[in-house]
């Protein structure tokens, strides 16, 4: 007696979002409240499976320096009065896919239990965009290049860095939700996509808050003191004879 749900959730690093709010009536089957309900006896950790993904890091050549501030401004990259020969675009991806069985409890009643949870979260469609406008192999060229791909280099450590502690936190979520109990056969579908949407509610925030930090990684590289250093690196290539 099992039944598989699956939900796909699409997020974008520059987007952020609120906390999920945990509270709910306790009406004698809150999945929060371990001690609710006549299924209490039955919590356990469920198997947890992760995966990952750095995506397929793809190059656009296609756009001018103007189309690239545009792209950037968009994407709340590029600030005023700045100008983008370069950008590293990436979306974060992460779904759950969920396994619950129908057990009985010592009442006879019939339990929905989360046996097994996959989660993943990884990268989708990163792409580097290099102005047209640059000559290749030119000073600029390379130093835009680099910038670029060290962007790249940091999503990924961010990733791998990150994964551990997701997973003790998705271990922590998964002891405090409880089994749901149901009438019948023919209430697990509901009970199942009750439990999805409560895991999907307590690892939102997580995945936030990886989004945040991502994004403050980035902003090492993207400041005014680096785009100095960098421009000085060509201007004084290019002074020498």
């Amino acid at each position: 007696m099992k039944k598989l749900f699956f939900i796909l959730t699409v997020l974008f690093f520059l987007l952020c979002g609120g906390l999920a709010d945990k509270s709910r009536a306790d009406d004698g089957k809150n999945p929060f409240n371990p001690g609710a309900g006549p299924c209490a006896e039955l919590i356990s950790e469920p198997e947890i499976v992760f995966k990952t993904s750095y995506g397929r890091l793809r190059y656009d050549f296609s756009m001018n320096q103007k189309e690239l501030t545009e792209l950037g401004k968009q994407y709340g990259i590029v600030e005023q009065g700045l100008f983008a020969s370069g950008l590293a675009v990436i979306g974060v991806n992460w779904e759950i896919q969920l396994e619950t069985a129908g057990r009985v409890a010592d009442d006879g009643i019939i339990c929905v239990v989360p046996e097994k949870l996959e989660v993943f979260i990884g990268y989708q469609d990163p792409v580097i965009f290099i102005s047209n406008q640059l000559v290749p192999d030119s000073c600029d060229y390379n130093v835009v290049m680099r910038h670029e791909q060290t962007h790249h280099q940091i999503n990924a450590a961010a990733l791998e860095y990150f994964i551990p502690g997701l997973r003790r936190s998705v271990s922590e979520i998964s002891g405090h939700i409880s089994p749901i109990p149901v009438g019948g056969i023919s209430e697990i579908d509901e009970a199942t996509n009750r439990l999805t949407e409560d895991y999907i509610k307590e690892i939102s925030p997580l995945i936030q808050h990886f989004k945040k930090e991502l994004m403050q990684e980035q902003g090492k590289l993207d400041n005014h003191t680096n785009y100095k250093f960098e421009n000085d690196l060509c201007r004084k290539f290019n002074r020498r004879p």
